[in-house]
């Protein structure tokens, strides 16, 4: 259950009313052209590509007209056949015509006051204001200013959708709308940012959502006052239970079908403007380790394909620190012919098991890291070779032994198992904790780290929901979606540990092939 949020104290409470008693009233706009120009050319001093056209609206009794416009978000087209001809053009025009029957844009909204025709100008609203009117019109001619949809690159599959989110939240809504044909997805748009006024979409199933993880969401986004919100990875950071903890307790994804399904199960999906990256809440430490390609596939092999993920997991946390702890204190769990190749591999090496292995995890490291920062033709070419080339000097030179570079690279290849690329990273980084440990207590040190993780990771939260479900708290008709990824016609509800209402997502028996009925011969 969501934790209850705490009352305000007494000092809170004065601060917010002195607050909102001394906020002063937005100004309304004037009926009188020449003054609402005059300050809205205040408003925008010095932005070169904020522009404006005077025009004269023919009327029975003409009345001029001034259309604000963002220069570099403008569809010039739609302006001039939706807005200019309409307005300027005679023969259109009748005595009794109104202004907003003759603009033929799609959407038309009318504006009362300058703190929201700013809003509207900056995006990328064209703004209408007429004398004698005390209301402006903000026009939507925005012009598309983004990539195309594409396949996502973080999270690709062999089978599935290509298509994934880009940095428009319009088109982002509408890929998720697009799978979820029904009046009960809502959806809530909101700005963050005193100056970048960054929408933030929330979106969830009507009566498949929890309502408190619903309401804890949107308790958290009001408590946001920061003056920008560049990307998504802001936003989550804003918002997460523990902020300490290594652990991502948000998930994101790139995908419209991964989403979809979130949304399906129960959760929240957050969408930032301007970033193809949504946040999925509530999330466990479960569904990092799970795929969109899971459900596509058959279950025996996406079964087997999770059970290896989990072990090349613990691969990938444990690895270099388990080789370490048994090479330094624990020879004995070592075969005899194995440990007789050990010995003469590490003769004449200078430096202790511990040093070994962070030399070449750094190296690793550092290999990952300018790849991803050099241009993609280039950065795969460093990679491969300089794995290659610093390995195998580093052997021929005496620094490591052999079977150490194969531990470290079996490493980096687990590590790339994970489907979440930010639990990837808290692997990274835990397994140097793992390593020194090891270094000083050997298998008891890892005994001991496994422990103080066990007892971290069962204290977290990811709003309200424990960070371990379904295993802890243990809930056993959830686990036909951990490991074991049964079959479709089996997973007839929810999980429990998100959805509390319309928990089952599909009858029993809703399997269409049944056994064929043999004929008997009369």
């Amino acid at each position: 259950m969501v934790k209850p949020r705490k009352p305000l104290k007494l000092w809170e409470k004065k601060a917010r009313e002195l607050e909102q008693e001394n906020s002063p009233e937005p100004q309304a706009i004037s009926d009188d052209l020449h003054t609402s120009s005059a300050i809205l050319d205040d408003i925008f001093r010095d932005c070169a590509d904020v522009g404006n056209r005077d025009f004269l609206i023919p009327l029975s009794a003409p009345r001029p007209a001034r259309l604000y416009l963002l220069k570099g978000m403008m569809d010039k087209d739609m302006i001039n056949e939706s807005v200019i001809d309409p307005l300027t053009d005679p023969q259109r025009i009748r005595p009794e015509s109104e202004i907003t029957d003759l603009i033929s844009a799609h959407k038309l909204t009318p504006v009362e006051d300058f703190e929201q025709a700013t809003k509207s100008i900056l995006n990328g609203e064209a703004l209408l204001l007429v004398h004698g009117s005390a209301t402006a019109w903000a026009i939507n001619t925005r012009a598309a200013q983004t990539r195309g949809v594409d396949e996502p690159e973080t999270q690709s599959v062999v089978r599935g959708p290509r298509d994934g989110f880009i940095e428009d939240l319009e088109t982002n809504i509408a890929l998720v709308r697009k799978r979820l044909k029904t009046p009960l997805l809502k959806s809530t748009i909101i700005s963050i940012g005193t100056m970048s006024q960054t929408q933030i979409a929330v979106l969830h199933i009507d009566s498949v959502a929890n309502p408190k993880v619903l309401d804890e969401v949107h308790a958290r986004l009001d408590k946001i006052d920061i003056d920008g919100i560049v990307d998504s990875g802001q936003l989550e950071q804003l918002i997460e239970d523990n902020a300490i903890t290594p652990f991502p307790q948000i998930a994101n994804t790139e995908r419209p079908d991964g989403a979809a399904a979130a949304l399906l199960d129960g959760r929240v999906a957050i969408m930032t403007d301007n970033t193809p990256f949504v946040l999925i809440v509530p999330t466990v430490l479960t569904d990092m380790l799970q795929s969109s390609e899971d459900y596509y596939e058959r279950f025996h092999f996406a079964t087997a394909i999770r059970a290896m993920r989990y072990v090349l997991f613990a691969l990938a946390l444990l690895g270099p620190a388990l080789y370490i702890a048994i090479t330094t204190f624990h020879h004995e769990l070592i075969p005899t012919l194995l440990l007789i190749r050990l010995i003469g591999t590490r003769a004449g090496i200078p430096f202790p098991a511990i040093v070994e292995a962070l030399m070449m995890e750094l190296a690793f490291e550092a290999l990952r890291e300018a790849g991803v920062r050099l241009p993609k033709p280039v950065g795969q070419a460093v990679s491969i070779v300089g794995a290659l080339v610093i390995g195998q000097a580093a052997v021929q030179a005496g620094l490591v032994s052999p079977i150490m570079v194969i531990v470290v690279a079996g490493t980096g290849i687990a590590s790339f198992t994970v489907p979440g690329f930010n639990l990837a990273i808290s692997v990274r980084l835990l397994r140097f904790v793992f390593m020194l440990l090891a270094a000083g207590m050997g298998l008891y040190g890892i005994n001991l780290g496994l422990s103080i993780l066990l007892f971290h990771l069962v204290s977290l939260r990811s709003f309200g929901v424990p960070y371990l479900a379904p295993l802890a708290p243990i809930t056993i008709g959830d686990w036909k979606d951990m490991i074991i990824r049964a079959p479709t016609w089996w997973l007839q509800a929810r999980p429990t540990f998100v959805a509390k209402e319309n928990i089952h997502r599909q009858k029993k028996g809703a399997r269409s092939v049944q056994p064929p009925v043999e004929e008997k011969d009369e």
